[in-house]
């Protein structure tokens, strides 16, 4: 079995094409409609390939979080036991003693880890991001990753913005 839809539709294509300028025929093109047409089996496919993925980030920020509670919190608990609240930095006071305990301590190892474990969790949830989302719960999670905590978009890359608006308008076309 086949899916098609057409995306956009025809009301939109005309809409896009009244607002345009004789100056600007050569981008008519873009507004045309495309028949979009995906065998069930690829639909399915790309399902469990979103699945496969979303399981894939949910492991690694579970990891990240138990990582943050289990090892860098009594790290950085340790720290401010011996160095207070400031822990110095390079060229400061103190700041040979801090790095010889960081060593020594196991911290900067943690911290190494940390990052390690940081960038595997960015780059599970930016492949989420990139890929086609397979339905419109999909689509939902993707578009509450677009906004930080205090309302400010979160989006930093261009590719992404434009896979969600793909995903916009080939899910919206299914749903008419």
């Amino acid at each position: 079995m086949i899916e098609c839809s057409i995306a956009p539709s025809r009301r939109d294509v005309i809409r896009a094409l009244a607002t345009l300028s004789v100056a600007s025929v050569p981008t008519m093109a873009v507004a045309a409609p495309m028949l979009v047409c995906a065998p069930t089996d690829q639909v399915a496919a790309d399902a469990r390939a979103w699945n496969a993925a979303m399981t894939h980030y949910r492991k690694a920020k579970a990891d990240g979080e138990t990582f943050d509670r289990e090892r860098l919190g009594p790290q950085f608990e340790a720290a401010k036991i011996k160095f207070g609240e400031e822990r110095p930095f390079k060229g400061q006071p103190g700041w040979a003693e801090y790095k010889e305990w960081c060593e020594a301590s196991g911290f900067s190892s943690v911290m190494d880890q940390w990052d390690e474990m940081s960038k595997a969790e960015s780059d599970a949830h930016v492949a989420l991001l990139k890929m086609p989302a397979p339905n419109m719960a999909a689509l939902r999670w993707k578009l509450e990753q677009t906004f930080d905590a205090d309302g400010e978009i979160a989006l930093w890359s261009e590719k992404i913005a434009l896979t969600i608006r793909a995903d916009f308008l080939r899910l919206l076309a299914e749903e008419a």
